[in-house]
Parts: structure tokens; C-alpha cells; sequence
């Protein structure tokens, strides 16, 4: 073993081997870090974006009385799409639409947050400021739940949580291939890491983790602080799963004496037109920490957040353009293997 672990890191790719639940939740997520319930706070459930983006993908419009591309939120961002997906574009079906009986309340405006995303490609986009054309659609902040088990029940600091999603015109393979990607990770725009180390140990994938398919790894990471501060050191776990409907799910906890605590979930559901054709991945991440001792707030926390997911969704729709001719591989039903690429 020791052999071949070595000779992927000679090639710069540590994969994935099959494992146990039972043997992998030591070396890559404990079982004790997989939240009892949803990170919100149940009374949160009418702002939470990963309970209300199922319905609004679900959605069709009463009648057809409107524009042809108005059956459903993903005929939009279509046609948005194909109309090159830029700010004069989205006034211009903006403008169609009213009067137009929409299949959602957030229809507007996620079809405005999620289609249009001039600022993103611009060589200058690094995520520091929330610019209206980024494509990154923020919910209000949520409160963490309150959990009665540990190691949640310890945790102190503030309980701030931030919600967003993100259209990807990729597959759950491109994803994934993007997300794990360390060495390019280190140089996106907006990221201040001075390394990210997956522990070659802890790459597994089974078939009998909590809810079936699993993939986990575990990473440790160091990121620059500005002065007078140093740097922060912490010990991430990911884990991916799947919902019960098939959607993938990709939760992370981190563990260190830099943090209070920090941990996070993504839900990552397939979008499809009223015809039933695939046009990308809607990503819904809420994710919270509290760094102890450096004074951050929320504005901070939501920036790592628009650095995260911008730099996912630019890195994923690049990996995944050379074969999008091909069409998607993987969109739900299973956890996608995948490399971890490292320096």
C-alpha cells in the first residue's frame, strides 16, 4: 500500500480506494461530525435556500400564456444562457416577462442572481466584493441549530450561518474533479492558502456509508491572515453522500485549535427544463465558522463563501467544457470517483 500511495504522489494524483464505512469515518469523517439534523435552526426552514431550491427547480407555470422559455426557472436560465448570458440580456428577458405568469416566487430572481455572470469572468473577479452579475445568488443569514450531542454541543462562538447557490454548467465528474483539485485551489483569485495537503491515508470511497455511497478524504490546510495576525492551521474532513432522491451531498467539518468551529454542507441538484433536458448543476452551500481569536464578521465569512463557489463554478465549467458535446456522465444517483491533484 505504502508503494502505491507514494508512486501517486510522484504523478501528483492520490485516488480514491475502497474501503468499509467502519475502517474510513477514523482516517477521514468521524461519524460524530455528521450533523443530527440541518445546520439551520428549524424555524429557518422558509429562508433556507437548500428547502426552497427543490421547488423552485420543480416549478412550471400555470398556463402557457407567457414567452415559451417561461415553463419553468431552468427554460429561463436557458435562453438566458443562449442569449449570452450578460446584463443586457437578462433586462431584455426581464422586460418579456412582465405580466407573465411565473412558476415560482423566487423565479425572478434567481433567473437575475444565478444566469447572469459577467463580473465572474472578468480576469479582475476575486470574490472580494458582492457584485450583482457574479452569478452567486446569497440568501439571508441563518442561525446554526443548537445540537444536544457532541462534539456540536461544545462549540462556542458566534452562530452566524451563510447560504448561497450557484449555477454550474457542469457535471457532478467536473465538479468534483474542479473541488478536489488542490494545486490549482492554491492560486485561485481571492485565496490566501499556503497549502492543502490531503492525507493520503484518508482517500476512500464504499458503498455502506450512513446513507449509502460514500467518498471522504481528510485535508489539512494553512491560510495566510492579515496583519497583525499569522495564519490559521485546520484539520478538514469532506465527506460526499447521497440524499435519499439521489442528489449528491457533500459535507465538511473542521477540527483545530484555530477554530471554534467551522462546518459547512453543499446540495448539489440537477437542473432540468420542463422537456426534461439537462442544462448544469445548482449548488447549495451553508457553511459557518468563528476563528478564534481574530476578530472576522459576517462580510468576512460571506466572502470566503463568494470565493469558494465562484472559483468552483469558473474551475468546473473549464474541466468540464472539452466533453460537454458528449453530454453529462454523472447529474445524481452516485457519488463520482475523482483524484485528488496535488503539488
Amino acid at each position: 500500500m505504502l508503494a502505491a500511495l507514494l508512486c501517486a504522489l510522484v504523478q501528483g494524483e492520490l485516488v480514491l480506494r475502497e474501503s468499509s464505512w467502519s475502517q474510513a469515518a477514523p482516517r477521514a469523517y468521524a461519524a460524530a461530525w455528521i450533523a443530527p439534523a440541518p445546520l439551520w435552526r428549524a424555524e429557518d426552514d422558509a429562508l433556507a435556500l437548500a428547502a426552497r431550491a427543490p421547488a423552485l427547480l420543480a416549478a412550471r407555470a400555470p398556463d402557457a400564456s407567457g414567452p415559451a422559455w417561461a415553463a419553468s426557472c431552468a427554460d429561463a436560465l436557458l435562453e438566458l444562457r443562449r442569449r449570452g448570458g450578460t446584463r443586457a440580456s437578462l433586462a431584455e428577458l426581464l422586460d418579456e416577462l412582465r405580466g407573465a405568469p411565473l412558476s415560482h416566487p423566487d423565479f425572478a430572481v434567481a433567473l437575475a442572481q444565478l444566469g447572469c455572470a459577467d463580473a465572474l469572468r472578468a480576469p479582475s473577479w476575486d470574490g472580494a466584493r458582492e457584485l450583482d452579475d457574479d452569478g452567486i445568488w446569497f440568501g439571508p443569514p441563518l442561525r446554526r441549530r443548537e445540537f444536544a450531542v457532541e462534539p456540536w454541543r461544545s462549540h462556542r462562538g458566534a452562530r452566524s450561518l451563510h447560504q448561497a447557490a450557484v449555477l454550474i454548467a457542469a457535471d457532478l465528474d467536473a465538479i468534483l474533479a474542479a473541488l478536489h483539485d488542490y494545486r490549482a485551489t492554491l492560486r485561485d483569485p481571492g485565496t490566501h492558502y499556503e497549502r492543502l495537503d490531503p492525507r493520503p491515508d484518508s482517500l476512500l470511497r464504499g458503498s455502506d456509508g450512513p446513507s449509502g455511497p460514500f467518498a471522504a478524504l481528510r485535508l489539512r490546510l494553512r491560510s495566510d491572515l492579515p496583519f497583525p495576525f499569522s495564519h490559521y492551521d485546520c484539520d478538514l474532513g469532506i465527506l460526499h453522500t447521497l440524499e435519499p432522491g439521489g442528489a449528491l451531498a457533500t459535507r465538511v467539518y473542521g477540527s483545530g485549535g484555530d477554530f471554534h468551529w467551522l462546518a459547512g454542507s453543499d446540495r448539489c441538484l440537477p437542473v432540468e427544463t420542463a422537456n426534461g433536458t439537462w442544462i448544469g448543476t445548482l449548488i447549495v452551500r451553508v457553511s459557518g465558522f468563528d476563528l478564534a481569536g481574530v476578530p472576522d464578521d459576517d462580510a468576512d465569512r460571506a466572502a470566503g463563501t463568494r470565493v469558494a463557489l465562484g472559483n468552483l463554478k469558473r474551475r468546473a465549467e473549464l474541466e468540464y467544457a472539452p466533453r460537454a458535446a458528449a453530454g453529462p456522465r454523472t447529474t445524481s444517483g452516485a457519488v463520482p470517483a475523482f483524484v485528488a491533484r496535488v503539488r
